[in-house]
Formats: C-alpha cells, structure tokens, sequence
C-alpha cells in the first residue's frame, strides 16, 4: 500500500458514522496518523482524543466548543 493508499484509508476511517460501537477509537487512531504527518493541527487531535471513548460525540464539535472557550490542548 503506497502512502497515498494509506492516507486515503485514515480519511474515510476519520469520517466513519458517530455512534457505532468503537468509533471514537477508531477515529482518533486515524486522527493521530494524520496529525503525525502534519495534516491535523494540535486542537484537532486533542477534540478527538476527548471523544475516542464517546463514540457518539462529533470531534468538531468539541473543538468549536473549546475555542469558543479559548481552551488550549
């Protein structure tokens, strides 16, 4: 698997449905290759480590709510 294979692979887990069983997870595994790469700020990574063990919970909106309240990672 070439690293563009890869890369698309971690997107389309990063967007699978909130709510199934072990999401959250999931999610955040695929957030912390992209963040390795440089393609996931800091903040971001941070709202989706919070939601790894809610897997109902939307990371984005997490982290609109952390900079609406100016929380740093």
């Amino acid at each position: 698997m070439g690293v563009a294979d890869e890369m698309a692979m971690q997107i389309r887990l990063l967007n699978i449905p909130l709510g199934w069983p072990g999401s959250g997870m999931i999610r955040y595994g695929a957030a912390m290759y992209l963040h390795s790469r440089g393609q996931m700020d800091d903040a971001l990574l941070e709202a989706y480590r919070i939601c790894c063990k809610l897997d109902g919970d939307d990371p984005i909106e997490v982290m609109q709510l952390r900079r609406q309240r100016n929380l740093r990672p």
